[in-house]
């Protein structure tokens, strides 16, 4: 099953939204990032931040298991105990590489998302049973599945029949780049809601990445976005210019928005 691009037309239109609010939400908690992740908490904690949504990755990479490592479980739990929201973020978050791809599918799978868009193009079933293990392993790990509420694949790509699975396994809302889906209601409904993100392999693109999110903060404040999304994943913390960008623009925007979790604003809408 080949990627379809998102048509905003399919779904119904929004209502009811919680006014200025922030989501902050860190990628790729996995044990390799634990300590990385705790720093970001730690410094988010200084400018006023309470919760954020942790995307957790079960099998990160396909060498770490969630359930092998216990000193991470551990702390995981301790997070969600604190006010932060577990999501699931795919199951080893690859995706590889397959034979005769065409040009498009090539940028998509290897330039843009450098072989991690695990659910660009799965199949229903593909995608059901990453979903079903991935909720199998959380469960193991103790947690409750009833408060994991939230899918988020990997750099938002999620092929139009894995996100019918992601429906199917009972999940409330997951993401795109330019909004959050609930699907509570059929048809699901879109709240239009464009993430801002980092790209730090580069220096070129990490300076691109400071001017983009500056544009875009800057939009998102003109037009009264009721919903404002900053994506931080670990590598970001590796450079401080991007790090002190994203503390700015948190201490900026908390002084007219309220922070909550993806699973606290979808109560409210």
């Amino acid at each position: 099953m080949s990627f379809q691009r998102f048509n905003a037309s399919t779904f119904q239109p929004c209502q009811g939204f919680c006014p200025g609010s922030l989501v902050l939400s860190i990628h790729d908690v996995a044990p390799s990032t634990q300590e990385t992740v705790q720093k970001m908490i730690d410094d988010l904690r200084q400018c006023g931040v309470s919760c954020c949504s942790l995307l957790v990755v079960p099998h990160y990479h396909k060498k770490e298991s969630l359930t092998r490592a216990p000193d991470f479980v551990k702390w995981l739990h301790e997070k969600q105990n604190e006010g932060h929201e577990i999501v699931l973020h795919g199951w080893a978050h690859l995706r590889p590489v397959a034979l005769n791809e065409g040009l498009w599918k090539r940028l998509m799978t290897q330039c843009y998302t450098r072989g991690e868009g695990e659910f660009y193009d799965l199949s229903y079933d593909e995608a059901r049973e990453k979903l079903k293990i991935g909720k199998q392993k959380l469960e193991q790990a103790g947690f409750d599945l009833k408060m994991i509420t939230g899918f988020i694949a990997p750099a938002w790509l999620l092929s139009r029949e894995a996100e019918r699975a992601v429906t199917d396994e009972g999940f409330s809302y997951t993401t795109r780049l330019h909004g959050v889906i609930d699907l509570r209601k059929a048809p699901p409904i879109f709240h239009r809601s464009q993430s801002m993100v980092y790209s730090v392999s580069a220096a070129w693109r990490r300076g691109l990445s400071l001017l983009w999110n500056e544009f875009l903060l800057r939009r998102a404040e003109r037009k009264v976005w009721p919903l404002l999304r900053l994506g931080l994943h670990p590598p970001d913390w590796r450079h401080p210019a991007i790090r002190k960008h994203a503390l700015a623009v948190v201490s900026r925007v908390m002084q007219r928005r309220v922070v909550m979790t993806y699973a606290e604003w979808m109560k409210k809408t």
